[in-house]
C-alpha cells in the first residue's frame, strides 16, 4: 500500500510539472555581436518590440553568453551582426556553426535577423541573406520585418552621411522594434 501511495504521489508531481511546463510562455532569444554598441542598440530595440506582445518572454544577450540550452528552448531566435567585409562577423559565424545539427533540433523554430552597416551598399542585405541561409539549413522558418523596407529583417546605416558619428537613428530602431513585434506575434500564432 505504501508503494502505491508513493507511486500515485510521484505521478501527481509529474503531471503538475508537465502542466506547468506546458503553460510557460514561449521564449524568444535575441542575440548579437557588437563592438561599437550600435548592433546592441538594435538588439535592444528588437527586444522592445517583443515586449509589446503579451504572453512572451525574451532573453537578450551577446552571442558569447548564449548557452546551448537557451538555443534549444527558444521558440524563436533573432540574431544581429555588424557588416564585416560584406559578411557577418566571424563571431556570429562561429556562433551559428556551434548550433547542434544532429536530429535538426532547430527545425520549425522561427528565425529572424538584423544588421548594422557603416555605409550604404556595404553589404547589409548580403549579410542578412547569409544568416538567413544558415537558419534555413537548420530548418528554421524565417520571418522578416513588418515594413516593406524591412522585408529581410531590420538594418541600420551607422557610419555614412547623415548617420555618421551619431547614435543609431530612430528610423532604423523603429524597424528593429517592428521586427521584434512581428516575430513575437507569429510565435504566438504558431504555438
Amino acid at each position: 500500500m505504501k508503494i502505491l501511495v508513493h507511486y500515485l504521489f510521484l505521478n501527481l508531481l509529474l503531471g503538475l510539472s508537465q502542466a506547468l511546463v506546458a503553460q510557460s510562455p514561449p521564449t524568444i532569444l535575441i542575440t548579437y555581436h557588437s563592438e561599437s554598441g550600435k548592433t546592441k542598440a538594435m538588439a535592444e530595440a528588437v527586444a522592445k518590440g517583443v515586449a509589446e506582445v503579451q504572453g512572451l518572454e525574451y532573453i537578450l544577450k551577446p552571442i558569447a553568453d548564449v548557452t546551448e540550452e537557451e538555443i534549444l528552448k527558444a521558440s524563436a531566435i533573432i540574431i544581429g551582426s555588424p557588416v564585416y567585409n560584406a559578411n557577418m562577423t566571424p563571431q556570429v559565424q562561429e556562433f551559428i556553426n556551434s548550433w547542434p545539427f544532429d536530429g535538426r533540433p532547430l527545425k520549425d523554430k522561427i528565425g529572424a535577423v538584423f544588421v548594422t552597416g557603416g555605409g550604404f551598399s556595404i553589404g547589409e542585405e548580403a549579410v542578412m541573406f547569409s544568416m538567413i541561409r544558415s537558419m534555413m539549413i537548420h530548418g528554421m522558418i524565417i520571418v522578416g520585418g513588418d515594413e516593406l523596407e524591412a522585408a529581410f529583417g531590420a538594418s541600420a546605416i551607422t557610419g555614412e552621411g547623415d548617420f555618421a558619428n551619431k547614435e543609431v537613428q530612430d528610423i532604423f530602431l523603429e524597424k528593429a522594434v517592428g521586427l521584434g513585434r512581428r516575430v513575437g506575434e507569429i510565435v504566438l500564432k504558431t504555438r
